[in-house]
């Protein structure tokens, strides 16, 4: 498959600015975060093993091993760079063996982590549009729902195309707004967008893989149950669905 990532994981100084605007955004993800957390279907007692696809530096594992005191994350990512930051950082070198690196492409098929699984649940936090390939991304769900137990979940928050070209517009313009009113210190979607080479299904539709329509038919048809969007904000939405 052609790969189209317009971003440079494998740079050292690429992922240091990269990981540095992420984390000054944090704060302003954490609801998004506690959400995630939230709808995963376990007791805060549970011992579970949850895998996180593209964690980078582990921001999202970091709110689910607080949250569950006994659970482990297996934090996949393509990325060396950002796996050796999660590694070495306080804030996840805490967690000691509850926090466990796994380097692989997310292109091959052999990337899931199978000697943890399998999986209680999956999660994804602003990975999988990456890809710039839907069929791609709709293989993975399969993949992922192949490794995890019934009875668990997977949470994919990540960019999405607005139904229309006409709302795709509408969100452009509210998204330059919003930048104006909060400053330079939210994360630049329109940035994102015009960084995209527009790889998608349908090049009129936006500059991600798939809107949220395409998102959901994709979990369905990969046999996930409860699919549904559970958060959504212009073009960011948490989709998923249970096993």
């Amino acid at each position: 498959m052609q790969r189209r990532d317009h971003h440079d994981w494998s740079s050292d100084p690429y992922v240091e600015e990269w990981v540095g605007r992420q984390q000054a955004e944090d704060a302003a993800r954490a609801e998004r975060f506690q959400l995630i957390c939230d709808l995963l279907p376990f007791p805060n007692d549970a011992t579970v093993v949850i895998l996180d696809v593209g964690a980078g530096y582990g921001p999202v594992s970091k709110f689910i091993l607080d949250r569950y005191p006994h659970a482990t994350c297996i934090a996949q990512d393509g990325s060396e760079p950002m796996l050796q930051r999660a590694r070495t950082t306080t804030t996840m070198t805490a967690y000691g063996r509850r926090f466990t690196t796994h380097l692989s492409d997310l292109f091959d098929t052999n990337w899931l982590p199978k000697t943890f699984g399998p999986f209680d649940a999956a999660v994804s936090s602003s990975c999988l549009h990456n890809l710039r390939d839907f069929r791609r991304i709709s293989e993975i769900y399969s993949e992922i729902r192949g490794h995890v137990k019934p009875g668990g979940v997977f949470l994919n928050l990540d960019l999405i195309n607005a139904p229309s070209a006409a709302l795709q517009q509408r969100y452009s313009g509210v998204a330059v707004l919003r930048r104006q009113r909060e400053g330079a210190s939210r994360l630049d979607l329109e940035g994102m967008v015009r960084r995209a080479d527009h790889p998608t299904v349908d090049a009129s539709a936006g500059p991600f893989p798939a809107n949220l329509d395409q998102q959901l038919a994709a979990l369905r048809a990969a046999g996930f149950k409860e699919v549904d969007c559970f958060w959504k904000d212009l073009q960011r939405a948490l989709v998923g669905g249970y096993t």
